[in-house]
């Protein structure tokens, strides 16, 4: 099919399944934690690989066990990881809670929050993928001016994305209505951002373009035992769109149809790579 770029996050995840809900002074009972890789990277990725295409990755893993251990689920998952970093931080899991209802809350270390994209390889892709909190100045610059480019939209202010398409969860960016949508996100995206995808959970997901602001609605789902990682999927299938020709609309309810797939059965995309480790992973490095 096509060999995409994908610069994001692969983390070690911890999920806790809770009784009930997150609620402040209250008390929740779980059953039983487990590891399973996850991330921006990952599950864009992985998603992008179960579609049929080449998935070069570009991200950070430690050099300890469970860093390791990653490297070598995502070669079994035939990832590109030739231009993966090392580094010897340990590896510090994100707390992942997952409430009856599926929704999740994900508690992160500020030491995985501070990564910077520093480099990327000089390979010849059909797309890239941008999913990176920070970046250096000028090398999303280079890679938007040799390659077409969707890229999610950095959490940070000052940060610039330049892409053909930015992606933001209404949870986490807010956006004028109207013209001024897209207004905004071209001081992020740059002039040659053609549209913004802004995506609210189960509400219509909102295509902002030159020819106005229009919704996408998201079919209706019985209720998902676990949300984790639904975004990342949608890019994947929006990503997926666009390098079949299709139109911003379009390439949404393609990102829609394939993440209802994954909420409906997450196994059918790829088995989670469970990692069973012997060291108990640490809140903080010391």
């Amino acid at each position: 099919m096509a060999h995409v770029l994908v610069a994001g996050s692969i983390n070690v995840d911890r999920l806790w399944r809770l009784a009930g809900p997150l609620a402040a002074g209250g008390r929740v009972t779980h059953g039983g934690t487990e590891l399973r890789i996850g991330g921006g990277g990952f599950g864009t990725g992985a998603t992008l690989l179960a579609l049929g295409h080449h998935v070069t990755l570009v991200t950070t893993l430690s050099t300890d066990d469970a860093g390791r251990a990653c490297l070598e689920a995502l070669s079994r998952l035939r990832f590109d990881v030739r231009h993966v970093r090392l580094t010897e931080a340990p590896t510090i899991p994100l707390e992942i809670f997952i409430d009856p209802s599926g929704e999740r809350t994900i508690l992160a270390p500020a030491t995985t929050e501070a990564r910077r994209l520093t480099a990327l390889p000089p390979a010849t892709v059909d797309m890239a993928y941008v999913n990176v909190r920070r970046a250096e100045p000028g090398l999303l610059t280079e890679l938007a001016g040799r390659t077409r480019v969707v890229a999610q939209v950095p959490l940070e202010a000052g940060e610039h994305r330049p892409a053909e398409i930015l992606v933001a969860s209404a949870s986490d960016h807010a956006f004028p209505s109207g013209e001024g949508a897209l207004r905004q996100a071209r001081q992020i995206g740059g002039p040659a951002l053609s549209a913004l995808v802004l995506t609210d959970g189960a509400r219509p997901v909102e295509v902002c373009d030159d020819a106005g602001r229009s919704g996408v609605p998201v079919a209706p789902l019985t209720r998902p035992t676990d949300t984790t990682g639904a975004g990342d999927v949608f890019a994947a299938g929006l990503i997926d769109g666009l390098l079949r020709g299709a139109p911003a609309v379009a390439a949404v309810r393609r990102g829609n149809e394939i993440a209802a797939r994954f909420l409906a059965d997450r196994r059918a995309f790829w088995h989670d790579p469970v990692l069973s480790l012997s060291p108990v992973l640490r809140a903080e490095p010391r």
